[in-house]
């Protein structure tokens, strides 16, 4: 049983308090004349062309003065709000982030893992994982996820990829899961997987950017909080009422130093944080612990009715969960396009519309549904129906084969012996045998198709032009769009 920790006790602690907004609104009322930063002045000096749309909230866009405590030495709303954090999802400590769940990653590798660490990792993570593996100088290991059959979505690692990982490398320090997947996927393997890694003495790191409001219960999958992760980060502002770059890190073992966490924070953070972000992830925590139960069940009915419509269009098809493999967030709704075409096409159609979704892939479109959406009020499917209007009616097709690396692979060349090596670009389909010198990310939703170190094989190469002749934006390499990419010239192919 977890021990929270005292500063959170000492709160003891109500649930409907906003203790940074209020001070925010206090410092709004009491400041006559601003001689400080920032430089708008509360929003007397701005431009204005666009001074409608700022106005407000550049009235509580504050600085570290006396009343509005400061984050990295927090001792008065600061510390209370975010001891309310940690008492809302019953953590040892709980931060708020203002660079995003991309800061919350890089630290909970950099605080916990040392250079030359062996560290297991989920194939299907996001590119701020992989980017942390670089800055803290691991050796990773990589671990290919389940691969759901209907969708050809990549979900989460099982107990037996988890087994030959651990048996291949057991003086493994950490293991980095995902989950859920980016579109909502929470794999029922997760909790005997953390079980396994902890039975072994592996810390479990959890990339929870899409499951902030798990903590609802009912329909909704479970946290990893509640499963016994050792740290885990929430992108509050993707399905929570936050400002984009709003985020969570919640400490959940007595193993994990809190100094090394806040040291890591304090380094890597804006000195100068953002007072509206922050006050938006105090208000993000009170929306999900004070909402009265009819006002939750009045959510959960709500996005029910609207998966049921979608359910009714024929041009598309709401893929459902499968039970025993993974549960599917219910504020999430994963479309398949239509026969003969994409995902990005069928993007390209709803957003003429105005409808516009999280993301598109070659097969799929996802759609996100807010925790007490105003859906009645907007009714999309309206406007879903018209636009679909007169296209084919979806069709079971034969898909291909959906390829992922073996179950436990390694990179060819370990990050310390990158820096110096000689590059080159060559063509996409003459690179196989060659190590990639560059990521290859679609993005959305940022998850690598190939990484850095590793061999590009036949399967790689049809993946990314797969991705490619669907229409995908690939992040980050300026030569995979012209069909090259960039490889260490020392490997030739094979």
């Amino acid at each position: 049983m977890i021990m929270i920790d005292k500063m959170v006790k000492d709160y003891m602690m109500n649930q409907f308090k906003t203790p940074l907004l209020d001070a925010l609104t206090r410092y709004k009322k009491n400041q006559y004349c601003s001689f400080h930063v920032p430089g708008h002045k509360d929003g007397l000096i701005f431009p204005e062309k666009g001074r409608h749309l700022f106005k407000d909230v550049l009235s509580i866009d504050g600085t570290e003065v006396d009343g509005l405590d400061d984050l990295y030495q927090p001792m008065g709303p600061i510390q209370e709000a975010q001891a309310l954090l940690a008492e809302y999802y019953g953590t040892i400590r709980s931060y708020f982030l203002v660079n995003g769940s991309t800061v919350g990653n890089l630290t909970m590798v950099l605080s916990t893992c040392q250079s030359g660490d062996q560290v297991l990792v989920q194939r299907n993570s996001h590119k701020s994982i992989f980017n942390a593996l670089k800055l803290a100088k691991v050796d990773p290991i990589f671990i290919s996820p389940t691969i759901d059959p209907e969708t050809h979505l990549p979900v989460g690692i099982d107990e037996g990829a988890l087994t030959r990982a651990l048996d291949l490398y057991p003086d493994a320090k950490a293991l980095i899961l995902t989950y859920p997947n980016y579109y909502g996927m929470a794999s029922e393997c997760v909790n005997s997987v953390i079980q396994m890694a902890h039975q072994k003495g592996v810390l479990v790191l959890v990339d929870e950017a899409h499951g902030a409001h798990f903590k609802m219960g009912g329909p909704v999958p479970e946290s990893t909080i509640d499963m016994g992760a050792d740290v885990i980060v929430h992108s509050a502002h993707k399905t929570l009422p936050a400002m984009t770059m709003g985020s969570y890190l919640h400490i959940n073992s007595e193993t994990i130093s809190i100094n090394k966490i806040e040291n890591v924070l304090s380094m890597l953070q804006s000195s100068s944080p953002s007072y509206p972000i922050m006050a938006s992830l105090d208000l993000a925590r009170y929306h999900l612990a004070a909402m009265p139960k009819d006002q939750m069940e009045r959510a959960l009915f709500q996005v029910d009715q609207f998966a049921k419509k979608l359910n009714n269009i024929p041009q598309i098809k709401r893929i459902h969960p499968s039970p025993g493999k993974y549960r599917l967030d219910p504020f999430k709704h994963l479309l398949r396009a239509p026969d003969g075409m994409t995902g990005y096409r069928l993007q390209d159609i709803l957003m003429a519309a105005g409808i516009y979704p999280e993301l598109a892939d070659p097969d799929h479109v996802l759609l996100v549904s807010g925790i007490g959406d105003c859906m009645d009020e907007k009714n999309p499917i309206d406007r879903i129906n018209k636009c679909l209007n007169g296209l084919q009616a979806i069709k079971e097709r034969q898909r291909d084969n959906c390829n992922m690396p073996p179950s436990v692979s390694h990179l060819e060349i370990a990050y310390e012996d990158m820096a110096d090596l000689p590059e080159k670009a060559v063509p996409l389909n003459e690179a196989i045998g060659y190590v990639l010198s560059e990521d290859l990310i679609p993005y959305p939703p940022g998850i690598p198709l190939v990484l850095q170190g590793e061999k590009m094989t036949a399967d790689g190469v049809k993946s990314v032009q797969s991705w490619l002749a669907a229409g995908a934006t690939f992040q980050g390499s300026k030569t995979v769009q012209t069909e090259k990419v960039k490889v260490y010239d020392i490997y030739e192919g094979e």
